[in-house]
């Protein structure tokens, strides 16, 4: 359960890298632009956990991963920029 959890935190990192710095989000919610997108660095932060899993033989834990992953974008993908600042 601990690597599951820890694989899904390290690709929400990279979730989160990708929502922070994509230029049409930032432009539709009227932000300047991100000074740079580290695109690769959030795509293997995305996929190397589910990849770790698969070569662990983890596979219960790839499918816990396969199905949070997702879930997770779109639920960051549905708060505005600012939004959880605001709440607090």
């Amino acid at each position: 359960m601990t690597v599951t959890l820890a694989a899904i935190l390290l690709s929400l990192a990279g979730i989160v890298l990708l929502t922070a710095t994509d230029p049409k989000r930032r432009r539709v919610f009227g932000l300047p632009d991100a000074k740079h997108r580290p695109a690769v660095l959030a795509c293997l932060l995305i996929l190397a956990p589910g990849v770790a899993l698969l070569i662990a033989g983890q596979s219960a834990a790839f499918v816990m991963w396969l199905a949070a992953v997702p879930l997770a974008g779109w639920a960051l993908a549905a708060i505005p920029p600012g939004a959880l600042g605001r709440k607090r």
